[in-house]
């Protein structure tokens, strides 16, 4: 069972400056220099990551501008893929979520817990996630840089194949971006979905909605999340609404 966590975050940049002057009587006046103090800053931990956790698991996600997160985890030689997911604060270099949800896709199981790291901005993010029903499960990630580029739906355009899986099932699928932000998809078992991609902000990461077609166990449910792209590897993390189940993907052109 994969337990996977990961996360991220934003935070507000908050300075404080202070000074003062004198005088001393009437034939003489001087002006004390303002010296603020060291400010107080909160650090941002957004970015896209990559790394591993102590179930041997290979792990890919995003933290996102307003501190929600998504990390998927797959395990090629076991055929597992999942999500853990959730909102985060992080303030220097301290990392907290209090929501993570681990989505073992194909599974029906969802595990809630919390998450307890450290990071250094734009360079990694390391920490545990805990669970009551599945123990401690630790983790080591790395930041990468191209999440600081400028986003595109040109440059992630293409087809990827991969692993896809809900809490129905786990298959093979395609996943297809047009240049347009059109997404398609389907597995040999028949079932297809379609949805779009959106630039999320400023930096490189992407909204998605994906509906399931008629043929698929969740035929006519929307799922939202996220998609990121690094190099050739593709992950997308969406859910239902109310974090009740997610659609995973981990592919590469």
């Amino acid at each position: 069972m994969k337990k996977i966590v990961l996360s991220s975050v934003l935070a507000a940049l908050v300075l404080s400056a202070c000074g003062g002057g004198g005088g001393s009587d009437g034939d003489k006046a001087a002006n004390d220099a303002i010296v603020p103090p060291p400010a107080d800053v909160d650090i941002d931990a957004q970015g896209m990551y990559t790394g591993t956790n102590s179930n041997n698991d290979t792990v890919s996600g995003v933290v996102l501008d307003n501190g929600t997160y998504y990390f998927v985890y797959v395990n090629q030689a076991e055929n597992r893929i999942g999500l853990v997911q959730g909102t985060a604060t992080a303030s220097h270099g301290v990392f907290s979520s209090p929501d993570a949800t681990d989505f073992l896709a194909s599974s029906s199981l969802a595990m809630h817990g919390s998450i307890a790291a450290n990071y250094v901005p734009k360079s990694n993010l390391n920490g545990t996630f805990a669970s009551v029903a599945n123990g401690n499960t630790s983790f080591t990630m790395d930041y990468s840089t191209v999440y600081d580029q400028t986003p595109s739906l040109t440059a992630i355009a293409g087809t990827y194949t991969g692993l896809g899986a809900t809490f129905r099932g786990k298959e093979t699928v395609t996943f297809v971006i047009g240049a347009d932000g059109e997404v398609r998809g389907s597995g040999p078992s028949g079932c297809s979905f379609a949805g779009n991609v959106k630039i999320h902000g400023t930096k490189n990461a992407y909204d998605t909605a994906i509906t399931f077609g008629d043929k698929c166990p969740n035929a006519g449910e929307t799922f939202t999340g996220i998609v990121s792209v690094n190099g050739d590897e593709l992950i997308a993390a969406a859910m239902l609404p109310e974090r009740v189940e997610a659609f995973v993907v981990a592919a590469s052109k």
